[in-house]
């Protein structure tokens, strides 16, 4: 059984587990050797909790946060609800100056959509660049989708409780995929973690903590179960906008990285020397 299990992010509906572990291994080995100097490591035992094509009937034809998809599909089906609760969620994102900056810009694609909603897609493009917008409605969505549906929701934890397994030491997850991990711990105390990792997680926003079932959990120290926790983020990643998680769990190491243009994609932060070293820190047999 794998020693390592990654939980992906959003917008994965459209391939399965072996397409992404094909992704995550060689990228967090690349961590790892980074964070050896080069020394080379084998195939890691890793593996991954995937339940991306639970979302598959349910974010519209291109899929929520997919690279096809157009800001009229992301926001296609949103109840009034979940409007209101995007803007509030995109007004904590881009903050005061960007918000000003985008009511100062003419209206391009958008024309369609209400005036509010082409105000936070503007702001938040400009906030954090080009397409930022869409991967941080996608997250958005699918988030909400995973913590307010029930069904959903046991189904995604019971994929994960099945990868796990008790020789299990590390967890990974990437943007949707750390709040399912934080999900598992809560519900599994008794198995014991010897680390967390959190890449481009939203854990800190406000939009979803107010889903979480418990969001201070071990907020003084780390959640139970758990030895060690390390989260990784990239400045300019629109959807780990709320900063450092250490401000929640005081015992969190948050590591800056810089994933250039591409700044939430999980291969890159798999591939970080940071990331790796964190894992080898845990894992220190997986040094040649």
């Amino acid at each position: 059984m794998a020693l390592i299990i990654g939980v992906h992010g959003i917008a994965q509906q459209q391939l399965g587990r072996q397409q992404l572990a094909a992704v995550w291994g060689p990228s967090l080995a690349d961590g790892v050797e980074a964070a050896l100097s080069g020394r080379h490591v084998g195939t890691l035992p890793l593996d991954l909790a995937y339940y991306g094509r639970l979302f598959l009937d349910m974010t519209g034809p291109a899929g929520a946060g997919s690279k096809g998809a157009q800001p009229r599909d992301e926001l296609a089906g949103l109840a009034e609800d979940e409007l209101d609760d995007l803007l509030d969620a995109a007004a904590e994102i881009v903050g005061a100056e960007a918000l000003r900056v985008a009511e100062a810009q003419t209206p391009k694609s958008l024309m369609r959509s209400p005036r509010a909603v082409q105000l936070v897609f503007r702001a938040v493009d400009w906030r954090y660049g080009p397409g930022a917008a869409l991967l941080f409605v996608g997250v958005f969505k699918q988030v909400r989708l995973y913590l307010r549906d029930a069904r959903l929701k046991a189904a995604i934890d019971s994929i994960v409780d099945a990868a796990m397994a008790k020789e299990t030491k590390v967890l990974v997850g990437h943007s949707l995929g750390s709040v399912v991990a934080f999900e598992y711990v809560r519900q599994h105390p008794e198995h014991r973690l010897a680390l967390l990792v959190t890449l481009g997680s939203p854990l800190g926003a406000r939009f979803v903590r107010a889903l979480m079932p418990d969001p201070n959990l071990g907020a003084d120290g780390l959640p139970p179960g758990v030895d060690a926790w390390v989260n990784v983020r990239d400045p300019r990643d629109p959807v780990a906008f709320a900063g450092d998680l250490a401000r929640r769990w005081q015992q969190i190491q948050d590591l800056l990285v810089d994933n250039g243009n591409d700044a939430h994609a999980a291969s890159r932060y798999l591939g970080k020397r940071q990331t790796g070293a964190a894992v080898l820190a845990a894992l220190p047999e997986l040094a040649p």
